[in-house]
C-alpha cells in the first residue's frame, strides 16, 4: 500500500492543518441539522477524506459501501447520471445505519441541466440523505446551488506542519530519511500533505536535499514532460500522433504529476507573455489541465486533457 493511501485520515484528529475548518465541522456534525455541503479548495489538501469521515461520522461511525456513494464528476456529470442518484436516495442504506451519503467529486464539472436537478434534492433532502460537494473550482458552480450548501474552504497546509508530520511517518516506516531531506519535501510539496508523501516515497533512499530535489523534479519534470509543454504551447503543426509519440517517449511516470508541471510550465510562460491572443490561447490549453487525476485512471485523464488542448471533439 502506497504511504498516502496507508495514512490517509480516518477521523478528524488525523487531519493535517485545517483547524477552522475541522472545529467548525465537528460543531455542525453534533447539531445534526445540516445535510448539504461544499468543499473546496487545491489538490491534496483534504476535500475527499474530510468528506468520508463525515459520511462515517453522519452513519454513526458505522459506515461501509452502502453508506457512502462518491460520485465522479468528471466522468458522470449529465443529468441522467445524476437523475439515477437521486434516485436512490429515496430509499434508506442497508446495514447498521441507514444514513447515505453522496460525495460528489470535482462537482464543478456537472452539466448546468445536473445542477438544476439537484436543486430540490440538496434544499430539502431526506432526513436520511447527505450532499457533500468537492470542488478545486467552486466559481464553475451555480450561485442557486451553492447557496443551498454550508460552504468551507480548504487552504495549503503550512510546511513547518507537514514537516512534523512527514518526520511521524518516517519514524513509524523506519525510514532514514535525513532532516534536510524532509524540510525539502515540505517546502516543494505546494501544502498538500497527499503530495508530501508522494514525494516521501520517491526520496526514502536520498541521503541530502539536493539529492532529494533531483528526485522530485524527476518524478514530474523530466525532459519529455518538459517537451510535451512546449509541444503543447505552440498553437500551429500540432498533432494528436505527435502528441501520443511524446506521450510515450516519457516512459514510466505519474500522470498527476506530468499535469502539475503541466499547470506550472503554461502558467509561468502565461506570466511573461504580453500578446492578448498568446495569452488567450494559453489560457485555454491551461483550462485542459486544471482537473487533478486519479491515481487509478493511470494515463487516460491525460491523454483526454491532451485532446481537449489540441481542440479534438472528445
Amino acid at each position: 500500500m502506497s504511504l498516502h493511501t496507508e495514512y490517509r485520515p480516518k477521523t478528524f484528529e488525523e487531519v493535517i492543518g485545517q483547524k477552522h475548518v475541522i472545529a467548525s465541522l465537528e460543531k455542525v456534525v453534533k447539531d445534526n441539522k445540516a445535510h448539504t455541503f461544499l468543499l473546496t479548495g487545491p489538490a491534496g489538501t483534504g476535500k475527499t477524506t474530510i468528506a468520508r469521515i463525515l459520511a462515517n461520522l453522519f452513519a454513526g461511525g458505522n459506515s461501509d459501501a452502502s453508506n457512502i456513494e462518491e460520485i465522479d464528476a468528471a466522468k458522470h456529470s449529465g443529468a441522467d447520471d445524476i437523475r439515477a442518484v437521486v434516485s436512490r436516495t429515496q430509499y434508506r442504506a442497508l446495514g447498521k445505519s441507514p444514513v447515505r451519503c453522496i460525495v460528489v467529486d470535482e462537482c464543478h464539472k456537472l452539466s448546468s441541466a445536473a445542477w438544476t436537478i439537484l436543486l430540490k434534492p440538496t434544499e430539502e433532502p431526506p432526513e436520511h440523505v447527505y450532499w457533500i460537494f468537492c470542488s478545486t473550482d467552486p466559481g464553475k458552480m451555480p450561485k442557486a446551488n451553492q447557496t443551498r450548501c454550508i460552504r468551507y474552504d480548504l487552504k495549503p497546509v503550512d510546511e513547518t506542519l507537514i514537516y512534523s508530520w512527514l518526520c511521524e511517518v518516517a519514524d513509524a516506516e523506519k525510514l532514514e530519511s535525513s532532516e534536510e531531506v524532509l524540510e525539502a519535501i515540505a517546502e516543494n510539496c505546494g501544502g498538500s500533505p497527499r503530495q508530501a508523501l508522494v514525494f516521501l516515497e520517491t526520496c526514502k533512499y536520498a541521503e541530502t536535499a539536493a539529492d532529494a530535489l533531483r528526485l522530485m523534479r524527476s518524478a514530474g519534470q523530466s525532459k519529455e514532460i518538459i517537451d510535451l509543454c512546449r509541444f503543447l504551447i505552440t498553437e500551429r503543426g500540432r498533432t494528436w500522433v505527435a502528441a501520443v509519440k511524446l506521450i510515450k517517449s516519457m516512459g514510466d511516470f505519474e500522470a498527476e504529476s506530468a499535469r502539475i508541471v503541466i499547470c506550472n510550465y503554461i502558467a509561468a510562460v502565461l506570466l511573461n507573455t504580453t500578446n492578448e491572443n498568446k495569452a488567450q490561447y494559453l489560457l485555454r490549453v491551461l483550462d485542459c489541465f486544471r482537473t487533478p487525476y486519479q491515481q487509478s485512471d493511470k494515463l487516460a485523464p491525460l491523454l483526454l486533457s491532451v485532446g481537449l488542448a489540441l481542440g479534438l471533439d472528445v
